[in-house]
């Protein structure tokens, strides 16, 4: 008798652990998933021991496979879709990705494909669904990098150690105090392996009790992706904005990244003061000086200082994830090839609800406002700044 308590005792514990729901963290790329999982029971062997996670809303589907042994995981790591197709293939050595990782999609095509090595980015990657092809060394893209467009064209770029040296995004004829600088518009859309909480993320489902977010690269237009890298680290801007605001505000670069979160709310910021600033001869781009003096009212219509929509992607481009942080961007939408900025300074500290509830709290003095221009092919060529 007490042999038998024993047994159902032991039943009991494998069917509860074998039954427990866990919310399992699933890096792609620079993306997180969360999915709702039930371990099955560990499979051991003399070297190694295999955890094998089934979906906690349909147990007949394997969701998750992974390989340990006393040194940590290691061995082939593999994520299911619900269908039981492939969704990403790795190898981990010593608990991080090192060597080829691929990322599929639900058909089974491959939308990722790249090299791990000690979690970093290292050798040759090609985004598919981006049709973007180069190489990383240490983390950073490095030498020459391809895009096709819908067309085929093909688009060069040329990277040292993450820093874009030439080709496409890259413009060396800006000039300050009349002197012709070099500065680097688009460094990367995948710089390096970005931590877990910088998600690029489009939504948030569930399905059956499993929580999905969902990688979409196109997520917010490459525009306003270009406009944040720019933001990000363009040395001018730094220099210009520092300027503007004075020096106490170095302390929200880290490593002479600005550090700042983005509205989600896309205005329709003004354009007034810019249209001034043409009619005084204070333009210095001729681009936007041209459509400043020939496209006047239209522009006076498209940028009017009116709220047109939300985008909630924006807010997980930012370089830093604080409702409360003092520096917020705010977009406007893309309109004759010019994007609308507003770099605001709350020193107030208040979280932005709204961008009629920021005028209130904020004084003009800590806005800053930019007006950038792209060409016929959307690659970023041009920026203004609000004179003092």
């Amino acid at each position: 008798m007490l042999k038998l308590i024993f047994f159902f005792t032991y039943l009991f514990s494998v069917f509860a652990s074998f039954s427990q729901v866990v919310e399992e963290v699933i890096q792609i790329d620079t993306t997180r998933e969360v999915v709702k999982v039930i371990y099955k029971p560990i499979i051991k062997s003399a070297y190694y021991f295999k955890k094998v996670a089934v979906f906690a809303d349909d147990t007949s589907q394997i969701a998750i496979e992974k390989s340990y042994n006393k040194f940590g995981q290691n061995g082939l790591y593999r994520v299911f879709y619900p269908s039981g197709r492939l969704k990403v293939k790795t190898v981990f050595a010593n608990d991080k990705f090192n060597g080829e990782w691929t990322y599929y999609d639900p058909k089974g095509l491959i939308i990722i494909k790249g090299i791990y090595e000690d979690d970093i980015k290292n050798g040759y990657w090609a985004y598919k669904r981006l049709r973007i092809y180069g190489r990383y060394k240490k983390g950073f893209k490095n030498k020459k990098w391809k895009r096709f467009d819908k067309t085929d064209k093909k688009y060069l770029s040329h990277y040292k150690n993450g820093i874009l040296t030439g080709g496409e995004g890259y413009d060396g004829d800006e000039k300050v105090d009349g002197k012709p600088v070099k500065r680097n518009i688009f460094n990367s859309l995948f710089h390096k392996k970005t931590k877990p909480t910088e998600p690029i993320v489009n939504e948030i489902k569930t399905r059956g009790g499993e929580v999905i977010r969902e990688q979409n690269e196109n997520n917010i237009s490459k525009e306003y992706q270009q406009a944040i890298t720019f933001l990000t680290s363009n040395d001018l801007f730094r220099r210009t904005i520092k300027r503007y605001f004075g020096g106490s505000i170095k302390k929200y670069f880290k490593k002479d990244k600005f550090q700042f979160i983005i509205s989600t709310d896309i205005i329709s910021l003004s354009i007034s003061s810019f249209v001034r600033e043409s009619e005084q001869g204070k333009i210095m781009v001729s681009k936007i000086d041209s459509l400043l003096k020939t496209e006047t009212e239209a522009l006076k219509r498209s940028f009017n200082g009116h709220q047109v929509e939300k985008n909630e992607a924006l807010y997980n481009y930012a370089t830093i994830q604080d409702n409360f942080y003092p520096f917020t961007v705010i977009f406007s939408k893309f309109n004759y090839q010019l994007l609308r900025i507003d770099v605001v300074w709350n020193k107030l500290n208040e979280e932005f609800v709204s961008h009629e509830e920021m005028n209130k709290l904020v004084p003009d003095n800590q806005k800053f406002q930019m007006l950038l221009y792209f060409n016929n092919e959307g690659v970023l060529k041009g920026a203004e700044y609000q004179k003092h």
